[in-house]
């Protein structure tokens, strides 16, 4: 566990192509964001949920809403998450991973030095896994001024930044299930 970093899930999405709350669809007997709670919890100092409809599940003192309301997906919630940090970094994580590799703190937070970069996050076969990125709380500023310039796309705001990568190689880590027919694939090959 590091106890200098601490980690936010991202729940605060319409899950659209789920057509209910993603958070509380079952993965075998345990709901999506408690399977990524579970393995995130171990990594850092302590977790933390940005959902814009309460998780009944959870304690209401460890969620919160986006700051940012004009819709601009998930960097509204890395943005509320920045804003509510303790810590100087903060592991974000989607709500809808339930694989996310149980070092992926430990591998991201390798990379952090003195004058290193702001963000780190995973590639998985050079493809950047952005919404499990590494980020330092310096970075608040730059990105609301990112968003209400316009920006979404969250590889763009990345890019213009000072980041690192680090390679993985499971290709089940970063499973992300969007839909029932995903979940239903997932809950197959898992059994």
């Amino acid at each position: 566990m590091n106890t200098e970093i601490e980690g936010v899930i991202l729940a605060g999405g319409e899950s659209k192509r789920m057509g209910t709350n993603k958070s509380l669809i079952k993965l075998h007997t345990k709901h999506l964001i408690e399977h990524v709670y579970d393995r995130l919890k171990e990594q850092v100092s302590h977790v933390s949920i940005n959902t814009n409809q309460t998780i009944k599940i959870f304690p209401e003192n460890i969620q919160f809403q986006d700051r940012i309301l004009n819709k601009p997906g998930p960097l509204a919630g890395i943005q509320a998450g920045l804003f509510h940090a303790k810590k100087n970094w903060v592991q974000f994580c989607p709500n809808d991973c339930p694989f996310l590799p149980i070092n992926l703190v430990e591998k991201l937070s390798f990379c952090i030095k003195d004058k290193g970069p702001t963000i780190i996050l995973p590639t998985l076969y050079d493809h950047l896994e952005p919404v499990f990125m590494l980020c330092h709380r310096s970075l608040i500023k730059n990105l609301e001024d990112f968003i209400n310039a316009g920006g979404r796309k969250m590889e763009l705001w990345i890019k213009e930044n000072n980041y690192k990568t680090v390679r993985f190689l499971d290709l089940k880590a970063f499973t992300n299930i969007n839909n029932l027919s995903e979940l239903a694939k997932v809950e197959t090959e898992n059994n």
